[in-house]
């Protein structure tokens, strides 16, 4: 497996990410059939135009509350509150949501690497961005790619953020292990693989969360099954940690 970071100028609301992403990959010798794209979710949002300004937002009385506890700007919270699908709760630095079927602090709504006064939001439908992107890429140059829109996630008890899959096309997210021998050939019998997810991950090693400017990795010469689930995502009664999560 080779991975390859595409360093970006400063993307600009509206700017076309694919004509970024072709004319970037020209230092890689361009984009090949199998590879897989991985890009950060913010640039996706950028380019979607998925942006707020703090100074147009008027915070309710709830957002108003919440910031109290979380030490947050209510007007940073009140967008929180119109982007989540669910709350979950607060903490210090942060509100807990359920955003597009996921687990993520502060609905996916971010200020690091945005101008003073300024958030992004996550991508409108990132399944249909990737799908979108990916079709784009096979048009323009003729290249049968995947692509993983990626954002930070924290898991709960751990310290630090790893990469996780918030949006794919034509890569196998999940594969099902259930039923493949072990290394003492006992049957799996929970057993799931995040594709997708470790992608992610993978390639954030790459992207950073600064400065770095490397918001799209090339992951090339990996080999990764055809079939598998078509999605990562599971109801909230049959998650691992669903008897702690207290929605509202």
């Amino acid at each position: 497996m080779e991975i390859f970071g595409l360093k970006f100028p400063v993307v600009k609301p509206g700017a076309d990410l694919v004509s970024l992403i072709v004319r970037n990959s020209s230092k890689i010798g361009g984009l090949k059939n199998r590879d897989i794209v991985v890009i950060s979710s913010k640039v996706v949002a950028i380019c979607e135009n998925r942006i707020a300004r703090l100074a147009d937002i008027r915070p309710s009385k709830r957002a108003m509350n919440l910031a109290r506890v979380s030490g947050q700007d209510p007007r940073f919270v009140e967008i929180v509150l119109r982007e989540a699908d669910k709350v979950l709760g607060v903490t210090r630095g942060a509100v807990l949501t359920i955003k597009n079927g996921l687990l993520c602090a502060n609905a996916g709504v971010d200020s690091s690497n945005m101008p003073p006064g300024w958030v992004a939001l996550m991508p409108e439908n990132p399944e249909r961005a990737a799908r979108r992107i990916r079709m784009e890429i096979k048009k323009r140059v003729k290249a049968d790619v995947g692509v993983v829109i990626s954002d930070s996630n924290v898991k709960p008890l751990r310290v630090g953020t790893v990469g996780q899959s918030i949006g794919v096309a034509g890569v196998v997210p999940v594969i099902d292990c259930r039923g493949d021998p072990d290394l003492y050939g006992k049957p799996l019998k929970q057993t799931f693989r995040a594709i997708a997810d470790q992608l992610a991950t993978a390639a954030q090693l790459i992207m950073g969360e600064g400065a770095e400017q490397t918001p799209v990795v090339i992951i090339r010469r990996l080999n990764l099954p055809k079939r598998g689930e078509a999605s990562p995502r599971i109801p909230i009664e049959r998650d691992l940690y669903s008897r702690i999560l207290k929605v509202k």
